[in-house]
């Protein structure tokens, strides 16, 4: 199985670890590549973005809606095992779910987490019984969506009103079903209700996110111990927000206060 791994490398290397950026559902590694790939590489960092099976550029052997988050953990772990270095994991949504997986399951194969408008450690359930009571149009419309029908994905639980049409469509027209098991992995608790984390963490959540309340980011922020930042006008999409640059600006806050002795 071939995964799409897309890369960007720093003209001049800071010797830190490098990061993997996990995307979230119905996205691909294209959602890094415009903004994040290109600011981290342009301040020293070997920036990659992998695609789950069946995501983006990424072939796949079976049908989508039998992968699970297990299997798109061992895509990563693959891609961990490629770089053959310990990465910083940057997870949105779902990927950030999986970043969550392996910072309990595999601490020593990582250097540290970042989790961006994610999902929390309890699962999706809360989340998804609010949306179908705030939103319960663009929650049947997004199911549809995922069964391949013909209907105007609800593009603004995603994406920022700022965004100008034009750039509105073409982050639509790359959108993808997802596989109904991995959605229905989120509904369960992602880990162990006592974490014991031993991997730096960072969480970002924001005001503004129609998917993910700061409430939530609150609550994975509480489960984890570590360190909160809530925008106050990022959509749920962070990376391809208007003001992704906040966002980013904070990872790199983040990555340049691990210790030399974290990074190696």
């Amino acid at each position: 199985m071939e995964l799409e791994l897309i890369k960007y490398l720093p003209e001049t290397d800071l010797e830190f670890p490098p990061l993997l950026f996990i995307h979230g559902a119905y996205h691909g590694a294209w959602c890094w590549e415009e903004n994040f790939l290109a600011y981290f590489s342009s301040r020293g960092f070997s920036s990659y973005a992998v695609s789950f099976r069946g995501h983006g550029k990424s072939v796949i052997n079976e049908e989508l809606n039998t992968c699970s988050l297990s299997d798109y953990v061992e895509d990563v772990l693959k891609t961990i095992e490629l770089l053959g270095q310990r990465p910083v994991l940057i997870g949105h949504s779902m990927g950030g779910a999986i970043v969550q997986k392996i910072s309990y399951l595999y601490p020593d194969k990582i250097t540290a987490a970042v989790l961006m408008s994610s999902v929390p450690p309890s699962g999706f359930v809360k989340e998804y019984w609010r949306l179908l009571l705030t939103n319960l149009r663009k929650v049947l419309a997004i199911n549809l969506f995922n069964k391949g029908e013909n209907v105007e994905f609800p593009a603004d639980l995603f994406l920022s009103d700022q965004l100008p049409m034009k750039k509105r469509s073409d982050i639509i027209s790359l959108l993808q079903p997802e596989s109904t098991k991995a959605l229905g992995d989120l509904c369960r608790r992602i880990v162990p209700k006592s974490i014991n984390n031993k991997v730096p963490m960072l969480v970002l959540g924001s005001l503004s996110d129609r998917f993910f309340t700061a409430a939530t980011a609150v609550s994975t922020c509480k489960a984890y111990n570590t360190k909160l930042v809530v925008f106050p006008e990022i959509s749920h999409d962070m990376m391809l927000d208007p003001n992704w640059g906040a966002a980013a600006d904070e990872i790199f806050a983040f990555l340049h206060k691990l210790t030399p002795d974290v990074r190696r």
